[in-house]
């Protein structure tokens, strides 16, 4: 009897006190504890039949929960959750996902496969929807395809979940296309014996109108570019054309190498000042005192919470979409508002587009057509909280030259 005992308690010793050697090691990994569940069992099989040892059972089941929870750790650990992990990091607003995300990631393992799509359980997905007097279908935006495209602001639910309707919609836009309003304009003579598009200011010429791009292909030849999308990576030229959609979405070092292009340079802020001001020195291209609507100068909503349909916080970070600057009632055609001119007959600057000027540090001026008063009236508007690498919709420029 009392060696039966003895071989109870050594079992039981070997079962509660013996080295854990399948926990999770000291460099981060996690070990593979499936194998190690019936340890118990094995030790038991070695044994005399005695009966069920109560205790050692109960160490036995214990240890499996040890098991289970660190099994639940090493599925965390695993990447199953990583998409989460990864939209959280590239969310400029989310917390860091360092921490908070692995803990989540654990806790939804069980709630949350970890092949799911984002999105897959959103009610709004097959759910009607429609832009303008079209109607679509609510759907992801990687299921909307076959001559259909998303767009957003229609549905509700997550960024990723778009109205699917017809390329065809009246009104909607396709934020996968680059479309080319400006094909086949062309610059006027200079004036005052400045290159084309140009006109005579004091000692030095400017660009009548805001600045628009054509492409260079490898031999230097001229093709339309979209003055909806960034430029970076193409080769491009300024051109300063009437009835031009103009340039924005533009960083000021490439405005500065596109005038280059054009044998221009982008002006200094003196330079541009002067040109707005006039000889007189105005608020205003046009006079002393502020006349609403004579340049593309103010918008009721703000073009991004109008196309997302939302004014939550993410939008911010979309500034960059080029459907902004598609919306009716927004970016005007160069020269469209014949009263926002200057005493020398430069358009526009005042309100429509930004407009870089040469400053190193980054600054552009003249406001937008959505605000010229938040930084200045009019010609005194200037913007310095972005460096040069700085682009969005609202960014545009014009080029400046000597005679």
């Amino acid at each position: 009897m009392l060696s039966r005992l003895t071989l109870v308690f050594a079992a039981f010793l070997s079962l509660c006190c013996g080295e854990p050697a399948s926990l999770p090691r000291e460099d981060g990994d996690v070990a593979d504890l499936g194998a190690e569940a019936d340890v118990g069992t094995a030790l038991d099989a070695g044994l005399p039949d005695l009966g069920p040892p109560l205790d050692a059972g109960s160490t036995d089941l214990d240890a499996g929960s040890t098991d289970l929870d660190v099994g639940s750790g090493a599925d965390a650990a695993s990447g199953a959750d990583a998409a989460s992990g990864a939209d959280a990091a590239s969310d400029p607003d989310a917390d860091s996902p360092s921490d908070s995300a692995t803990l989540d990631a654990g806790a939804g393992l069980d709630a949350t496969p970890a092949d799911a799509t984002p999105g897959d359980a959103d009610p709004a997905i097959g759910q009607p929807c429609s832009v303008g007097s079209s109607t679509g279908t609510c759907l992801l935006v990687g299921d909307c395809r076959g001559g259909n495209h998303p767009v957003p602001g229609h549905c509700p639910g997550p960024r990723d979940v778009q109205c699917c309707v017809a390329d065809s919609t009246p009104g909607s836009c396709d934020e996968a296309a680059m479309p080319t309003p400006n094909v086949g304009l062309s610059e006027a003579p200079g004036v005052g014996g400045c290159p084309p598009g140009m006109l005579r200011v004091e000692g030095y010429c400017i660009d009548r109108y805001e600045g628009s791009l054509v492409e260079l292909d490898s031999g230097g030849l001229e093709r339309s570019w979209s003055p909806y999308w960034n430029p970076a990576g193409h080769r491009v030229r300024a051109k300063s054309v009437a009835g031009a959609v103009p340039q924005g979405y533009i960083r000021q070092t490439e405005a500065a190498a596109a005038c280059a292009e054009a044998s221009k340079r982008l002006c200094t802020d003196a330079e541009w000042l002067r040109a707005c001001q006039g000889p007189q020195g105005l608020t205003y291209p046009y006079g002393a005192a502020r006349q609403a609507g004579v340049c593309n100068d103010a918008r009721a909503q703000h073009p991004a919470i109008e196309y997302f349909g939302t004014s939550d916080s993410w939008i911010w970070s979309e500034l960059g979409n080029p459907c902004l600057n598609q919306l009716a009632n927004g970016l005007a055609r160069t020269g469209d508002r014949s009263g926002c001119l200057t005493a020398e007959g430069a358009f526009d600057m005042m309100g429509n587009l930004h407009e870089w000027t040469a400053d190193p540090a980054g600054t552009f001026r003249g406001g937008y057509y959505v605000d010229t008063v938040i930084n200045g009236n009019g010609c005194l508007y200037r913007t310095t909280a972005h460096d040069t690498s700085h682009w969005d919709y609202s960014t545009g420029f014009r080029c400046c030259a000597d005679p």
